[in-house]
C-alpha cells in the first residue's frame, strides 16, 4: 500500500528558471527608482504648496491704506455726519498705524487733553492734525444729516493733505537723521 501511494503522486517537471518570471525589459532597480522619484516629486510639490500658503501678502503702508479709504469715501458720498465720522476714523487709524499714537482708542476729549498727543509726528504737522480732528469732531457731534457735497470734498481733501504732509515730513526727518548718522560716523 505505501508504494501505491507513492506511485499515485505525479512527477513534476523541472521548474522554470527565475529569469523567465521577471517582467520583460524592466529591472527592479528601474521600478524602485521610478517609485522613489515619484515620492520625491510629490514631497517637493507639497512643500511648495505649503510654503506658498504661508507667504504673507505684502503689507500696505498706513498711507496707502488711508488714501485708499479716502478714495472709497469720495465715491460713496455719504452725508456730512457720516463723512466726518469716517474721516476721523481714517485719520486716527493712520496715526495709530504710522506713529503708534493711541488716538484711535480715545475719545476726542481724552485726545485733546493728553499732553503728549501727537508727540511722535513732526511738529509742523501737529497743528494741522489737531485742527482737522477738531473740525471733524464738531461736525460729527453737530448732528448734521444733510449731504453737503462741497463740505465733504473739502474735508476729504484736507484729511488727505494732512496725511501726505505727515508722511513727507517723516521722510525728511528720517533722511536728516541718516545724514547726521553718516556725519557722526565719518568724524
Amino acid at each position: 500500500m505505501p508504494t501505491e501511494i507513492l506511485e499515485s503522486i505525479p512527477v513534476l517537471e523541472e521548474g522554470l528558471p527565475a529569469e523567465a518570471l521577471e517582467p520583460a525589459g524592466l529591472s527592479p532597480w528601474l521600478l524602485w527608482g521610478g517609485l522613489l522619484g515619484t515620492l520625491l516629486l510629490a514631497a517637493g510639490l507639497l512643500y511648495y504648496i505649503i510654503r506658498a500658503k504661508r507667504r504673507p501678502a505684502p503689507k500696505t503702508t498706513p498711507e496707502e491704506t488711508a488714501l485708499k479709504k479716502l478714495d472709497e469715501l469720495r465715491t460713496a458720498q455719504p452725508d456730512t455726519r457720516a463723512c466726518s465720522l469716517a474721516l476721523s476714523l481714517i485719520l486716527r487709524e493712520y496715526l495709530c498705524g504710522k506713529t503708534q499714537d493711541p488716538a484711535l482708542y480715545e475719545t476726542h476729549e481724552e485726545f485733546s487733553q493728553r499732553l503728549d498727543a501727537l508727540s511722535t509726528i513732526p511738529r509742523d504737522c501737529q497743528y494741522n492734525v489737531r485742527k482737522i480732528l477738531e473740525k471733524l469732531a464738531e461736525l460729527k457731534y453737530a448732528g448734521i444729516q444733510a449731504n453737503e457735497a462741497e463740505l465733504n470734498a473739502t474735508l476729504i481733501t484736507e484729511t488727505e493733505e494732512t496725511i501726505l504732509q505727515i508722511h513727507e515730513a517723516q521722510q525728511l526727518e528720517e533722511a536728516a537723521a541718516k545724514e547726521l548718522a553718516k556725519v557722526k560716523k565719518l568724524s
